[in-house]
């Protein structure tokens, strides 16, 4: 029954550290405004233009994860 609480207790002290936001870096800057080039304008969505603004998400999502082709 210790060993439980005791690894239930490691787990919550060690999941805040975690979850904690990560500074923007020069880095991370450049790369959203490359992948914002990349990906183009925001499309709105619209009649006859299904999902358009769902993929453009999706590629800039993919990209500023380092995913792009």
């Amino acid at each position: 029954m210790r060993m439980i609480v005791l690894a239930l207790s490691l787990v919550a002290l060690a999941t805040p550290s975690q979850a904690a936001p990560r500074a923007r870096t020069d880095d991370a800057t450049a790369r959203e405004k490359m992948c914002r080039e990349l990906v183009g304008k925001e499309q709105p969505e619209g009649e006859g233009r299904g999902n358009v603004g769902h993929f453009q998400a999706q590629r800039f999502s993919e990209c500023m994860m380092g995913r792009s082709q």
